[in-house]
This record gives C-alpha cells, sequence and structure tokens, in this order.
C-alpha cells in the first residue's frame, strides 16, 4: 500500500526498504518465500522481519477461485520497545485495501473512564482484531513514522525555544492531528508527539544495507517507538533530550 507519491517513500525509507521498482519487487519476492504467513477470514498476511526490527507486512486477499492470494497491499512497520495501554473502541476498514485499517484508542485507560486522550493508528495485521467485541482494553506497540523530527538537549532548552510560541506543547504530550477535521484511512493516523528521549540508535536493514534512525520516545501515556530516514535527522541526540515529531502511526495488538 502507498499514500501520496511523496510520502510514501519516506514511510518505507524509515525502516530502510525502497519503493525503487526493481529492489522493491525483490523485496516482495524475498518476503513472500522468508516470511511468516498468517491465514484470516478474508485472506491472510505475510509477515517479514529481515531484522533491526523492521517488518513488511504483505496482504493476500482471497482470489476467485478461493484457492489462491492476490496481493493487495504492503504495509511498513517497525517492532521495538515501546508499549502503551489502551482501550480501542473503534475499529474501520479500509475501503481500499480491506486487510488493513485504524483503530480509534484511548491511551491509558483507568477506571470506568475514556483513558488521558484519543489518537487513530494504522493496524497492518487488521483483519487478526476486526471482530473483536468492542471496547476492548490492549497492550500496543505503536511505531511512529516521522515526517519530521526535531530535539533539544534538555527540557530547559526546549522551555526556552518554545517561550515565544503561541501553541506551546509540553514536554510529554500526544496531540492526534489526525483527528482534525475530516480526514479518513491512513491520514487519520498522525499524531505530533513530544516525549523524553530513553533511547537512540542509528539501525541498519539487512535485507537493504539501507540506515534508518530508532528513537524511543517516553510520551504522555506511553511510550512508542519513531522511526525516520536519516536525512530526517540533524545530529545525534542524547539520551534524556526532548523529541518532538509528527508521525504516521501504526499499531499492534501485543496483548489483549
Amino acid at each position: 500500500m502507498s499514500d501520496s507519491e511523496d510520502e510514501a517513500p519516506n514511510h518505507f525509507r524509515s525502516v530502510g526498504f525502497t519503493l525503487e521498482p526493481d529492489e522493491f519487487q525483490s523485496l516482495l519476492q524475498r518476503a513472500q518465500s522468508s516470511g511468516a504467513t498468517f491465514v484470516t477470514p478474508n485472506g491472510g498476511y505475510i509477515a517479514w522481519s529481515p531484522g533491526a526490527g523492521a517488518e513488511l507486512w504483505l496482504n493476500l486477499e482471497t482470489g476467485r477461485d478461493a484457492r489462491t492470494h492476490v496481493l493487495r497491499g504492503v504495509t511498513p512497520n517497525f517492532t521495538g520497545g515501546g508499549r502503551m495501554s489502551a482501550v480501542v473502541e473503534g475499529l474501520e476498514r479500509n475501503a481500499e485495501y480491506p486487510l488493513e485499517g485504524e483503530m480509534l484508542a484511548w491511551s491509558e485507560p483507568i477506571g470506568e473512564a475514556h483513558g488521558l486522550y484519543p489518537f487513530s493508528a494504522t493496524v497492518p495485521d487488521f483483519d487478526h482484531v476486526a471482530e473483536r467485541e468492542l471496547p476492548f482494553r490492549a497492550e500496543l506497540a505503536i511505531a511512529g513514522f516521522a515526517n519530521d523530527f526535531a530535539w533539544w538537549p534538555s527540557e530547559r532548552d526546549y522551555e526556552d525555544a518554545i517561550a515565544n510560541d503561541e501553541t506551546r506543547f509540553g514536554t510529554h504530550s500526544f496531540v492526534p492531528v489526525g483527528l482534525f477535521g475530516e480526514n479518513v484511512g491512513r491520514a487519520r493516523s498522525y499524531g505530533l508527539v513530544n516525549g523524553t528521549l530513553r533511547s537512540f540508535s542509528k539501525a541498519v536493514n539487512p535485507a537493504t544495507e539501507r540506515p534508518f534512525v530508532h528513537a524511543r520516545i517516553e510520551t504522555y501515556g506511553g511510550e512508542i517507538d519513531i522511526v525516520a530516514p536519516p536525512d530526517r535527522v540533524v545530529g545525534e541526540p542524547n539520551v534524556g533530550a526532548v523529541v518532538r515529531a509528527t508521525c504516521w502511526l501504526v499499531a499492534r495488538v501485543i496483548a489483549a
């Protein structure tokens, strides 16, 4: 699956993959031969994890003869150590790519309350959760594919930098910008994330030998893993730095 022509390469590049036609076709072939296959009511998935946390999820739709499967989309993902507790209140299948969809969730549910804030995230293995009774509590692994990435060495540096901003987001904040307006599909699954850097690494995707960066961020309500192409990150942020990134959010249910 892809976004607009200018965005899609950035999302795949964020975990060291490429959409260069010849190389991408080779990656798909390797994924189909080496990935783990999951059969679901509407087809299935091939999950390929070549290493360094990078993943490709291939969507396989059942063919007309019910014995074959047709490749209908590909979603990049990253699995790291970040986790967020949430209550999932909505699930919406993607109209164009039915094996993918979005979840509407609330972070850190407390008692009978919704939680701290709502957000949407793309689910690469949507069929695995599509029939669950709503609402349900879950532990989520959330990957943020950064459209932009900024950082400040300390909380004091961050506060000084935003002193004159009309909109001042806290050092730990999560703004579900994709939920504003009339967005649908993947466009809903965007968040503006501020948080404290817990770990930072320069990684290499073993399948392509292409580099990317990985930052685990403690934000309001939990931790998420942010990934980006190296050219999106200036310098090397220190642990404890304040990070701000606008991300496309991909989430998988780890436990429910």
